[in-house]
């Protein structure tokens, strides 16, 4: 059950290929997925996956 992981920025940051900075920066306007556990950020990546298919795609 892979996709149910959640992932850090740093990992997430490292899946789509940009940094983490990037990440922190632009999770709110791009309304990427994300949920807050113990204060720091947390990405399903079925739901990262689910993202990039929906509101990714029209943007490409």
């Amino acid at each position: 059950m892979e996709s149910a992981r959640l992932m850090s920025v740093t990992e997430l940051a490292e899946y789509l290929g940009v940094t983490p900075a990037w990440v922190y920066n632009n999770h709110r306007p791009l309304n990427i997925p994300a949920r807050k556990v113990g204060g720091h950020l947390r990405f399903r990546l079925a739901d990262v996956d689910r993202w990039i298919d929906r509101d990714c795609s029209a943007a490409a």
